[in-house]
């Protein structure tokens, strides 16, 4: 696998780790009938997709953007990895 496909390889690694969270022997389980209330599937998602990558990018780089700057960084990367060559 090359440079270019190394985040497939992080996603399915990423991916596996959230699909245990619904397990129930978890400890960190979820039960998926609390996210079929839509408050609790919108919370869900906001900590899936912005607020626990923010706190990983400020860790890995001591930054300390906020979660709308964190946003306009991923925004960048869409952009940057589905460009074809």
């Amino acid at each position: 696998m090359d440079n270019k496909e190394k985040w497939v390889q992080y996603a399915t690694l990423i991916n596996s780790q959230i699909a245990e969270m619904f397990t129930e022997d978890s400890e960190n389980y979820i039960d998926l009938e609390e996210l079929s209330n839509f408050d609790n599937i919108k919370h869900f998602i906001h900590a899936l997709a912005t607020v626990v990558p923010n706190v990983v990018y400020n860790k890995f780089t001591a930054n300390n953007q906020d979660n709308l700057e964190f946003n306009h960084i991923a925004n960048h990367l869409c952009f940057e990895f589905c460009k074809n060559d």
